[in-house]
């Protein structure tokens, strides 16, 4: 919707512009433009400036620059390369920043009253810059039909070699071209950092080397190979893979260690409130001797201390039970290794001499 209102808005400022201006050249500078080009200009400015104080972006971006188109004013310059960097376009900003210091410090030169511009946007580039970073892709031995992106955006072949802004983060650059493979760099873009990047197709072109046509023998059929089947070499069968070795299951020995745990919590729990209320006692009892009222903590006690007697018996034997099932499951591993073993002997020699007698065998 709002793209639609910014459209409507450029279409009706050149149809203004057009018809109040007719005979007039477009985009003439501020010296050379004529006083009834400078009206219009600043009428359109000022609508602009309305729409951009509005938070209407879309709208001032195109009235600004058809202030611009009419009478090329460093200062609509200056409110085109804000209004980009509000909506967000920080990267076409920095550029369009770019453009504007040199037109505006140009500019100068002639007015002075244009030197505040020129400051202006040198500070505003240089805080764009500390969100931005800047890049220098290097190509080796670039094909003719090679194509450059970083994250989303392609390079221009102009722009090889030359310092150029992009979106800080992660980012992956990638160059492409027929007949080679992809050339993928992975980069981490820090805002107001410096990044090289290089691309290298010279290692491939020299082991693409020059194509040299096979020739065939006259009367073989186009595509049949020049050999004889007698002189291909045999088909070799692959070895098939060798099993996988089953798994001891451990499963028991796992859940013994779990009612161990278990049993061990239960043995800290009720010892500590065993533990409090002997400390209670202790103080309230003078000489041992407590009083009826405190038959009931002097039980709770007497429960808390069998819980916990219970619980280290469990922990105990958990915790010796698992063991037990992890050394069996360990062994039990060994035994079918083993098992897969050949366990037979063959006796394959057997000689009788003066000294003792021989025994060869396979076992």
């Amino acid at each position: 919707m709002q793209e639609r209102r910014a459209i409507s808005t450029a279409l009706l400022m050149s149809i203004l512009i057009s018809f109040a201006w007719l005979g007039t050249a477009s985009g003439a500078p501020t010296r050379d433009a004529s006083d009834n080009a400078r009206e219009i200009a600043q009428k359109v400015y000022a609508r602009a400036v309305d729409h951009y104080r509005a938070g209407r972006l879309l709208e001032a971006l195109a009235a600004f620059r058809a202030s611009y188109d009419v009478v090329a004013s460093p200062n609509s310059h200056l409110m085109i390369a804000r209004t980009m960097r509000d909506h967000g376009d920080i990267v076409e900003a920095y550029i369009e920043y770019g453009k504007l210091i040199v037109e505006a410090e140009a500019a100068a030169e002639r007015d002075t009253r244009y030197a505040a511009t020129a400051q202006a946007s040198r500070a505003e580039r240089a805080k764009l810059r500390a969100r931005l970073t800047i890049v220098t892709v290097q190509v080796k031995e670039p094909p003719d039909d090679l194509r450059i992106t970083i994250g989303d955006r392609s390079l221009d072949k102009d722009n090889w070699g030359t310092p150029v802004p992009i979106a800080s983060g992660a980012l992956v650059a990638r160059a492409n071209a027929s007949g080679f493979p992809e050339q993928r760099r992975d980069l981490v873009a820090i805002p107001g950092g410096d990044l090289a990047v290089s691309f290298d197709f010279a290692a491939d072109l020299r082991m693409r080397g020059p194509l040299v046509a096979e020739s065939v023998p006259e009367g073989m059929p186009h595509g049949a190979s020049p050999f004889r089947s007698s002189d291909a070499p045999p088909d070799i069968p692959r070895q098939p893979p060798r099993p996988l070795r089953p798994q001891p299951d451990r499963t028991w020995a796992y859940v013994s260690f779990g009612v161990g745990a278990a049993g061990l919590a239960t043995f800290i729990t009720a010892g500590a409130i065993n533990q409090s209320i002997f400390n209670k006692l202790h103080d309230q009892c003078p000489g041992g001797h407590c009083s009826p009222s405190q038959a009931a903590d002097l039980d709770k006690g007497r429960s808390a201390q069998v819980i916990a007697n219970v619980g280290f018996g469990v922990a105990l034997a958990g915790a010796t039970l698992g063991c037990v099932l992890l050394v069996n499951a360990a062994g039990q591993q060994r035994t079918e290794e083993m098992a897969r073993r050949p366990s037979h002997v063959a006796l394959t020699d057997l000689s009788v001499g003066p000294h003792g007698v021989e025994v060869g065998g396979v076992f």
